[in-house]
């Protein structure tokens, strides 16, 4: 016997006892003492590390102190590891948009219940179903919990690019649980202003957020600025014309884009307001305003005032003369107008006449896309009455907001008047919802 399952050593013999009894010394005797003694030091630990533990060893409330840190999954941590969250956090994802993967060290051997970790995300999830596979191990779709705690599919952006996001492992369904997904909130709106240092050819986009066109999901931009007068690349004070060069009195659109693979947002000009030709790996877009260029191919000048729909009114920091006729007759008129297809143009008109007496002149203003009508005296956008028969200039102004067609005209008709007849439309801006 050596330890009696206490921990204290018990001696088999004792030498002044057995000098009382006259025992005689024996090597037996002795044999079997020494024995007891090296089984005794045998189930003490070595410091060297010589030692195999073969059994729980309570600390009786004592603790281990000057750990070093464990890197192997059988090793012991240290409380700082587990203050650091070394080995839950996971740092920032690879792989691609909604196939993301995480490679810890060491890595793990399988998936079990009680898993969770952190991960920082690359890029913003496009659709329902991404995945997260970690130590390259397959089965790890992605979920979150609805008001009931039941399983769901997560939504396009409930992962945003940069975002720390909380993962708990399900075994029962091979899937993680996002446990802290984006709440659903109306994206901050990107706005857009002349560049203050060259107006007639850059612009300045705010930071914000961009819901994609297609519906699959949300990116940010940060503030940029980009060339209307050179090819697109990436990046700020560089250009952002989509193909070809600027071109005299155009329209031009301006796009907010994504690279899910790079996690990238970048802006663009285009002339097409639904299909810019986009820069290489650049598959999201979001069509954020309209400009339109002058007889120099600048920039016009003027204010952008953006809705929280998306919607915005664009506003000429000197109205532009759109038309000036000497008594346009009775025949429809389709008129160019300096704004973007398809938007709401909004004008003053004056029609003036120097003659004296005579029939009352009518003016008509509609849409093309509307019927259209002959002006009378119940029927008119503008109707100069005369006051007198003296011959004394008399004019009358209005204003008015007309949708434009897909050419940017808008139509006017003309009745009643004579040569000293003139209409005059200033074009102030225009509003559009773009849709």
């Amino acid at each position: 016997m050596a330890f009696n399952g206490t921990g204290t050593f018990v001696r088999i013999y004792n030498w002044v006892t057995d000098k009382i009894n006259s025992v005689p010394i024996t090597a037996s005797r002795m044999d079997t003492e020494m024995d007891g003694m090296a089984a005794g030091l045998s189930n003490c630990i070595t410091k060297d590390g010589q030692t195999t533990i073969t059994a729980n060893i309570p600390m009786n409330s004592h603790k281990l102190t000057g750990l070093s840190v464990g890197n192997a999954r059988t090793d012991s941590l240290t409380l700082g590891q587990v203050q650091d969250g070394q080995f839950t956090a996971l740092g920032l994802t690879g792989g691609a948009a909604d196939a993301y993967t995480a490679s810890p060290s060491p890595a793990i051997t399988g998936y079990v219940a009680t898993m969770e970790y952190s991960a920082k995300i690359h890029a913003t999830n496009l659709t329902t179903t991404p995945t997260l596979l970690i130590s390259a191990i397959s089965g790890g779709t992605i979920k979150k919990l609805d008001a009931s705690k039941a399983e769901i599919a997560v939504e396009a952006s409930d992962m945003l690019a940069n975002g720390w996001y909380k993962f708990k492992r399900n075994v029962a369904n091979d899937a993680w649980i996002l446990l802290n997904p984006e709440i659903a909130k109306l994206p901050k709106q990107i706005t857009i202003a002349n560049n203050v240092s060259d107006a007639n050819n850059d612009i300045d986009f705010s930071a914000g957020n961009f819901q994609f066109d297609d519906g699959t999901g949300i990116a940010s931009l940060s503030a940029l600025t980009k060339r209307l007068d050179a090819t697109w690349a990436a990046g700020t004070n560089q250009g952002g014309l989509d193909t070809g060069t600027v071109a005299n009195n155009t329209a031009y659109y301006l796009f907010a884009i994504y690279n899910p693979t790079s996690g990238i947002s970048d802006a663009l000009f285009s002339t097409s307001s639904t299909n810019p030709t986009m820069p290489s790996g650049y598959t999201k877009k979001k069509k954020i305003a309209s400009l339109m260029t002058n007889g120099s191919a600048q920039i016009r000048n003027g204010i952008w005032k953006f809705n929280n729909d998306g919607s915005y009114e664009f506003i000429y920091l000197v109205q532009i003369l759109d038309v000036s006729e000497a008594r346009p007759g009775a025949t429809a008129v389709l008129k160019t107008m300096t704004a973007p297809p398809n938007t709401r143009v909004k004008c003053s008109i004056e029609l003036s006449d120097s003659s004296a007496g005579g029939a009352a002149p009518t003016v008509l203003i509609t849409s093309p896309n509307q019927t259209d009508s002959t002006p009378s005296a119940s029927l008119f956008t503008v109707r100069l009455i005369y006051v007198s028969a003296t011959g004394e200039n008399n004019s009358q102004c209005s204003y008015i907001e007309i949708n434009l067609n897909s050419s940017s005209q808008l139509r006017y008709r003309y009745t009643n008047g004579d040569s000293s007849c003139t209409l005059i439309i200033f074009n102030k801006g225009w509003f559009d919802n773009n849709l």
